[in-house]
């Protein structure tokens, strides 16, 4: 059997009884995080653009835009839902990095709300468009070039994987899912710390809805576009492709327990937490006031994708020393952090100067943060695993208190709580309209 057609029949006969109940538990936890970043997402600048745009393209009134009171197609709904989910920079993360959430979670909600679908299906979807997604993307790692953003290259396979499981697609309808979605691949790492870099997750959860939706339409693809000496291994890994990996060992492990995903404590790249933590231990430990800083040096592995002066708020969540300075400058890292009204604030562009980066951390993988104080003295403090990583996991009251900070962003303290009791039992809900009915009301302050 061929690769492309192994993993189809293994989507299509995976049911929700046939999930280990660790599985089921890691699924609601990523699930209730990925909702609240949708949720918060809805509400942010560039998401004024993509619900306008959403909203004025038209389409038939099947699925919600979260936060914004109208319903669309389900493609366009998945996208503009996986924008809001990825551009905070805040949902969980595996291993290797990939975004599986925003690329597959919103294609599932978008199709389960128009087929009226329970939510042990919705379960069942994203569990395997994380597996897919995680597989194609450890099976590809050592050959991704740099200018590729792997959510791009693996996300709408993810996407599709959880669509045809949404639609309850059978081997062959699945099969034709994969290949019509690994045409649809694609993302550049350059646009990183724009708004468009959100786009490449909410790309691949609609390009994942439409490849669903025309397979279960009898819409043709190849069926072996993952493994044709033309086909997607080929074209973006030069056919350096580890097919073990792939499809070695399906059912007998999962990836939202081995290797499991971090979650965010900070709403900026997973690069960045360690950096951020290390910061604020410095000034908490040492009770430093940032007035009295000389100059900050931050020893971690790498340079960070941004430079000491990112062009936006939102390119500082990929800024080494824009997240620490806000650290040190304000005790706290936050949604809020990361507005152009605080990246171009005059403390913070007196802070940055005195931040330099040394890409040659420490081998133990730690990031070390070591302040010079206009005294002369010398304080340092470092963070090898930030709270929320797998190394280190948050407690439940800690991922609540996260999720609600997100939800109200949105909802009304009612609605977070109705919200917040449907996913915390989402095994248990009948039809997953009743969660995006919430969902999708105009968010709190919207005009």
């Amino acid at each position: 059997m061929t690769a492309t057609r192994t993993l189809a029949q293994f989507i299509a006969d995976t049911d929700f009884a046939d999930l280990p109940p660790p599985v089921v538990d890691a699924a609601k936890i990523a699930i209730l995080d990925g909702v609240a970043n949708v949720a918060a997402g809805s509400v942010q600048e560039l998401a004024d653009i993509i619900g306008r745009y959403v909203r004025d393209a038209g389409g038939s009134p099947q699925s919600s835009v979260v936060g914004w009171g109208y319903k669309t197609n389900p493609p366009s709904a998945a996208f503009a839902n996986g924008v809001f989910g990825h551009c905070l920079d805040y949902e969980i993360q595996g291993f290797p990095p990939t975004h599986g959430t925003s690329s597959c979670l919103p294609a599932a909600l978008a199709l389960a709300e128009q087929h009226h679908t329970p939510g042990k299906q919705v379960i069942t979807a994203y569990v395997l468009g994380w597996e897919i997604q995680g597989r194609l993307r450890q099976a590809s790692a050592p050959a991704t070039r740099p200018g590729h953003h792997p959510p791009g290259l693996v996300g709408p396979l993810g996407g599709a994987a959880a669509s045809a499981k949404t639609l309850g697609l059978d081997a062959e309808q699945t099969l034709m899912a994969l290949g019509i979605a690994a045409s649809r691949t694609g993302g550049l790492t350059a646009n990183t710390g724009t708004m468009v870099k959100s786009t490449h997750p909410g790309n691949a959860a609609r390009m994942g809805a439409e490849a669903g939706i025309l397979a279960g339409m009898g819409y043709t693809a190849s069926d072996e576009a993952l493994e044709s000496p033309v086909g997607y291994a080929a074209a973006l890994f030069g056919g350096e492709f580890d097919w073990d990996v792939a499809t070695g060992g399906l059912g007998a492990s999962w990836r939202l327990i081995d290797p499991g995903f971090d979650i965010k404590r900070f709403p900026a790249q997973v690069y960045m937490q360690n950096a951020i933590e290390a910061a604020l231990n410095l000034r908490e430990q040492n009770g430093v006031d940032p007035n009295d800083i000389e100059r900050v040096t931050i020893r971690r592995q790498g340079r960070g994708h941004s430079g000491p002066a990112p062009r936006s708020g939102l390119d500082g969540k990929f800024s080494v020393e824009y997240c620490a300075a806000a650290a040190l400058l304000d005790g706290h890292v936050g949604i809020d952090t990361f507005t152009d009204a605080r990246r171009f604030a005059p403390d913070m562009d007196a802070m940055l100067v005195r931040i330099s980066v040394e890409p040659e951390g420490p081998a133990s993988g730690a990031t070390l943060a070591t302040a010079v104080l206009k005294d002369g003295t010398t304080v340092s403090a470092e963070c090898s695993a930030f709270s929320g990583s797998y190394g280190n996991p948050m407690s439940r009251d800690q991922r609540l208190a996260k999720v609600r900070d997100c939800f109200t962003r949105a909802l009304s303290d009612a609605d977070t709580e109705r919200v917040l009791e449907m996913l915390e039992n989402l095994e248990s809900l009948d039809d997953t309209a009743e969660l995006m009915a919430v969902l999708g009301n105009v968010a709190v302050g919207r005009p």
